[in-house]
């Protein structure tokens, strides 16, 4: 089977080819294993090379070295073709894929990843694209599509321009009035934000859904309406820590009069103001009218290092 690690070189702080080319070749050996190293040169590059190699209809293993972005560049192409298995070397900023997982250190070992172990999961798909993880809308989003604009200031590194999307996000307005359908079920208010999970961390690091699994045909949806603005940093916190929810669904007392959760098969969402909608799938955001979103399940083919899968996908906060 052939392997193929395409490689973002601007992905994380620093090019990540320089920590990455020797330790794939040196894996490759050990394992006797024919590999491909390949660097994107422009946005969307790493789903024209899987494209590429998916048109052979051959079996193929493309690991993406580059942060959720590239990922998601990977999965475009890969969905629907279980021939190819996507994989994920964790090189960016956020990273929020592999945390579903535990976290960056199995998915850095190279040796883990040449004897990783396919798994199909599900995938959320919507007319922009799919989604493996998240997709969310509102003061979350807002917050992440507005942190590149302030990364182009002089001096403004990724912490920095974080904390200054937070602030001009947090004095504007905050809530949308909003059109939501649920599984044929409708209904029409003023929301905060949103989340439609098939996986459960997103954002750097918010566990959104603490209890979501990635291959049981469900999107787990949290909906926040108004929050008073002086308890929003509070709330955040614990929604971080994933502490809004309970295993059987069931929201925490002080989180019921701003929240409610439910699992369904389809979500539509339009907005109703004269706002766009700011729209994340796993890290890209862009202003949105309407979104639709529906489970597809197991339509992709993830590659999870050994001692992960499959198993580990269904893996539980205590």
């Amino acid at each position: 089977m052939k392997r193929i690690f395409i490689i973002n070189p601007v992905a994380g702080p620093r090019n990540p080819a320089e920590m990455l080319r020797p330790k794939i070749a040196s894996a490759a050996e050990t394992y006797r294993e024919s590999v491909e190293i390949l660097e994107t040169t422009h946005k969307g590059h790493a789903r024209e090379i899987t494209e590429q190699y998916a048109a052979s209809g051959e079996p193929v293993a493309v690991y993406a070295c580059g942060g959720d972005g590239t990922f998601n560049e990977v999965v475009q192409a890969a969905v629907g073709k279980p021939w190819v298995m996507a994989g994920c070397v964790p090189c960016g900023s956020g990273n929020d894929f592999v945390r579903n997982f535990g976290g960056r250190d199995a998915f850095l070992d190279i040796k883990s990843q040449l004897d990783a172990q396919p798994c199909p999961v599900d995938t959320i798909r919507t007319e922009y694209g799919y989604s493996v993880a998240i997709c969310a809308a509102g003061l979350d989003a807002k917050v992440a599509y507005g942190i590149p604009k302030f990364k182009r200031l002089p001096g403004c590194g990724g912490s920095m321009a974080y904390k200054l999307s937070i602030v001009e996000v947090f004095f504007g307005p905050l809530t949308s009035r909003l059109r939501i359908v649920l599984d044929g079920r409708e209904q029409v208010g003023e929301y905060l934000m949103m989340a439609i999970c098939n996986g459960r961390v997103y954002g750097g690091g918010y566990s959104a859904a603490p209890y979501a699994m990635m291959d049981d045909g469900l999107l787990d949806v949290v909906l926040v309406r108004p929050i008073p603005r002086l308890k929003i940093p509070g709330f955040l916190t614990r929604y971080r820590e994933g502490l809004h929810l309970n295993r059987d669904g069931e929201i925490a007392p002080e989180f019921q009069p701003y929240m409610s959760f439910c699992r369904v098969r389809r979500v539509e969402l339009e907005s109703l103001g004269r706002h766009l909608l700011i729209v994340t799938l796993d890290g890209e955001c862009a202003p949105r009218k309407v979104l639709h979103a529906e489970v597809c399940p197991k339509n992709l083919t993830i590659l999870l290092p050994k001692g992960l899968a499959p198993d580990k996908m269904a893996v539980k906060k205590p």
